[in-house]
């Protein structure tokens, strides 16, 4: 997955939870994984007032 692939996903994930409020993303994380969950990830972003909201994002694969 390429970089952009990554941060479109990101910002997909954060548009579906909180709106078109974050454009920025600050800092990506994996979680380690663990087995039988999806896959985590933690990021950072800011709010429009300002303030760093922190999100977990998960990965899973549909069948």
């Amino acid at each position: 997955m390429s970089p952009i692939e990554l941060r479109t996903l990101i910002h997909t994930a954060l548009n579906k939870k909180a709106g078109t409020q974050y454009s920025d993303i600050l800092t990506v994380e994996p979680i380690p994984p663990v087995p039988g969950e999806p896959v985590c990830l933690r990021v950072q972003a800011p709010d429009p007032i300002g303030a760093i909201r922190t999100h977990l994002i998960e990965i899973s694969e549909e069948s």
